[in-house]
């Protein structure tokens, strides 16, 4: 397992019941800060330390300010991120963004220490809910990806860019937190080299997939302005 296991979280009184739990688990090796400016300045933050940044009281802008400041880190750390629901948009864009692990707090103590010891020895830890709702979900066309990287997800978030739509707008229609959508449209501007949202809108012109089996052509339904069907793909 990690060495001294960190967590952040604003609200003191949960801050300090989370830090006394893990303690009861691993004596000694539990620290905790207000906020990851603090822990930025601590001895606590070291390579072999895991941060668990609890999102709990957090707004979905902040939450999604603070994971990007914590997956940077340098040297970077392992971390998993307490959220306040079992929510699949975001623990995959949560791992998509750089996060080791991903939990909420329906999940009982015992099954979070075990979440901290499995990341803490190097693994990636997502709730089984989450993926059992993915696979039950998932379409063979789910498993389409554009010739660059792009998914069927960040092309339902592309149709929203080039309809003019804001993240708060392209979020509510595809029932996703309006963080997971910006995780995505940084996805999605690292993969097309786009700079703004405006060359994310010229860049996908040249989107398509691929075709699927019996059809001809690969147009993206983005592009085609095609409606898209509820779907789901682990990406």
């Amino acid at each position: 397992m990690a060495g001294r296991i960190v967590i952040v979280e604003r609200n003191a009184f949960l801050r300090d019941c989370l830090q006394r739990s893990v303690d009861s688990y691993w004596p000694g090796e539990a620290a905790a800060f207000a906020s990851l400016s603090e822990l930025a300045q601590s001895p606590a933050l070291d390579p072999s330390a895991l941060v668990v940044l609890s999102t709990y009281s957090l707004s979905d802008e902040e939450a999604e300010s603070e994971l990007a400041r914590l997956v940077a880190f340098d040297p970077p750390v392992r971390s998993m991120v307490l959220a306040k629901t079992d929510n699949l948009d975001e623990a995959l864009a949560v791992i998509g963004a750089g996060a080791n692990g991903y939990i909420s707090m329906s999940a009982g103590f015992e099954v979070f220490a075990q979440a901290i010891r499995f990341v803490g020895a190097g693994g990636t830890y997502v709730p089984p809910q989450c993926l059992l709702s993915a696979r039950q979900a998932a379409t063979p066309a789910t498993e389409q990806v554009a010739e660059n990287g792009v998914t069927v997800r960040e092309l339902k978030v592309i149709q929203g860019i080039r309809q003019g739509k804001p993240n708060k707008v392209i979020a509510y229609e595809l029932n996703m937190c309006e963080s997971t959508v910006k995780v995505h449209v940084r996805n999605i501007m690292k993969k097309l080299n786009a700079r703004n949202r405006t060359e994310v809108a010229m860049k996908a012109g040249n989107l398509s997939l691929p075709a699927p089996r019996g059809e001809i052509g690969g147009r993206s339904p983005v592009l085609d302005g095609a409606v898209f069907g509820a779907s789901f793909r682990r990406e």
